[in-house]
């Protein structure tokens, strides 16, 4: 954990002036034109400020509105850093990939300082696509300094496109959050409609998936007082499930059953 405290220790005296509007400087330019203190990344054209979060250990879909972006000309990352104190060799940051579980991975730079007193170059050899956020901890786990790589409201779309993702719940929370901060993209809102029938059939299968397991149980056992609770607690979650989901995709497994217990159930409790 040496590097995340050194990360702190760096980030902690920014507080004073922290950049959180985005700020563009020509590429040739950099050192002279930065007064501010903080993260700058080399973009396309321009080197663009990392954002300021407050209240998050990692940068989120939520966060996609606000956070600075910028396009790039490959895979590469460099960045400037401008500090009141001196850096050591090396500084670690962190990116995260748009996904619904939180993957993270560590990324050490490179730190080269520069002619401006305080102020550094920071490279590595690692590449990282477009459709992260690249960030580092400031003052402690509760604030971050991040910035996205690449199109927001494209990469955004790309990640939802894809309609295999599980659990469709959390992939309906992220993708509604998304539309919160690009309200008008039509194909972010097109893609919620398709979200919500999918986690709709996640949910009936889930449930449905108790059913047939209880099924199993009823067809396994040979004791007939067991078949006979089986078939009623069947009975019992068929209703409740019609119930839940009224245009339900389950309608001939539901009719089988249904048939098997009304023939079968009255057999049975005449044996008892």
């Amino acid at each position: 954990m040496k590097y995340y405290l050194k990360i702190i220790i760096v980030l902690l005296i920014m507080i004073s002036n922290p950049c959180q509007s985005q700020t563009t400087l020509n590429n040739n330019l950099i050192p002279e034109e930065i007064t501010q203190l903080g993260f700058y990344i080399k973009g396309e054209k321009s080197y663009t400020s990392f954002s300021l979060i407050n209240n998050s250990n990692f940068p989120e879909f939520k966060h996609l509105g606000t956070v600075n972006s910028l396009k790039r000309t490959n895979n590469q990352l460099e960045l400037i850093v401008y500090t009141e104190t001196s850096l050591g060799e090396q500084l670690t940051l962190i990116t995260r990939k748009l996904s619904l579980v939180v993957k993270t991975e560590e990324i050490i730079f490179k730190v080269s300082p520069l002619r401006k007193q305080n102020m550094y170059k920071l490279t590595t050899t690692t590449k990282i696509q477009d459709g992260s956020f690249l960030y580092v901890p400031y003052g402690g786990w509760n604030q971050i300094y991040t910035v996205f790589l690449g199109d927001k409201e494209k990469e955004a779309i790309k990640f939802f496109s894809d309609t295999t993702m599980k659990p469709a719940y959390a992939a309906l929370h992220n993708l509604r959050q998304s539309i919160k901060s690009f309200p008008e993209n039509k194909q972010l809102s097109q893609l919620l409609p398709v979200w919500e029938k999918i986690n709709k059939t996640e949910k009936e299968d889930k449930d449905f998936h108790y059913i047939n397991k209880t099924w199993e149980k009823y067809k396994k056992t040979e004791k007939i007082a067991q078949k006979v609770s089986y078939l009623n607690q069947i009975q019992r979650e068929l209703t409740n499930f019609i119930t839940r989901y009224p245009k339900n995709e389950k309608t001939e497994s539901i009719k089988q059953y249904q048939n098997e217990i009304n023939k079968e159930l009255p057999k049975l409790k005449k044996m008892i």
